[in-house]
C-alpha cells in the first residue's frame, strides 16, 4: 500500500514539474511568477513526503540519530542466550532453568531500557568485547562501558529491592 502511495506521489511530482515548466516558458505577468512559486512549494512538499516514504525517517535531519545512521545499526539478540545469564544466577550444575529462575531474570532485566538491555546482553551473554560492541553500534568504547555499568547497577538495585527476586 505504501508502495502505491509512493508511486502516486512520484507521478504527481512529475506532472507538477511539467505544469511548472510550461508556465515558466509562458510567464509574462507577476501572477504567473507567483504561480510558479506555488508550484515550487508543492514540488518541495512532495519531495519531503517521498523521502519520508522511501527511507522511513525524517528528511534533511542534520542532528541526532539520523546523522549517525542509527537506522542501519544491528543489535544481535538471541532468545537462547538467556541460558548463559541463568547459569550465573542458578548455582546448580544443571543447564536447565526453572520457571522461577527465568522469572527472576526477566524481573531483573525489566528495569533496563532497550539500549541498556541490548548492550548488556551483547557483553554478558554473547561475550562480545566493549570494543566490538562499540564498533557494531558506532559509539565509543567508554559509552558501552557506561551502559554496562549502569545496567548492572540497575539490576543490582532491582534484585535487592524486589520481593520477586528474593530467594
Amino acid at each position: 500500500m505504501l508502495i502505491e502511495l509512493l508511486y502516486e506521489y512520484k507521478l504527481t511530482r512529475r506532472y507538477t514539474k511539467q505544469l511548472r515548466d510550461q508556465l515558466i516558458q509562458q510567464a509574462k505577468t507577476v501572477k504567473d511568477h507567483e504561480d510558479i512559486e506555488q508550484y515550487n512549494l508543492i514540488i518541495s512538499s512532495l519531495n519531503y513526503a517521498i523521502e519520508w516514504l522511501e527511507y522511513g525517517r525524517q528528511p534533511y535531519a542534520k542532528r541526532g540519530l539520523d546523522r549517525r545512521d542509527a537506522y542501519r545499526r544491528l543489535v544481535f539478540m538471541d532468545e537462547e542466550a538467556m541460558s548463559v545469564l541463568g547459569e550465573e544466577i542458578n548455582s546448580e550444575e544443571s543447564t536447565e532453568l526453572s520457571t522461577f529462575d527465568k522469572e527472576r531474570i526477566e524481573d531483573a532485566l525489566s528495569v533496563l531500557t532497550k539500549k541498556e538491555k541490548d548492550i548488556y546482553l551483547m557483553h554478558k551473554v554473547e561475550l562480545l568485547s566493549y570494543e566490538r560492541i562499540a564498533e557494531l553500534l558506532g559509539v565509543k568504547k567508554g559509552t558501552v562501558q557506561s551502559y554496562v555499568n549502569r545496567a548492572e547497577n540497575k539490576m543490582r538495585e532491582q534484585v535487592e529491592s524486589s520481593l520477586f527476586c528474593v530467594v
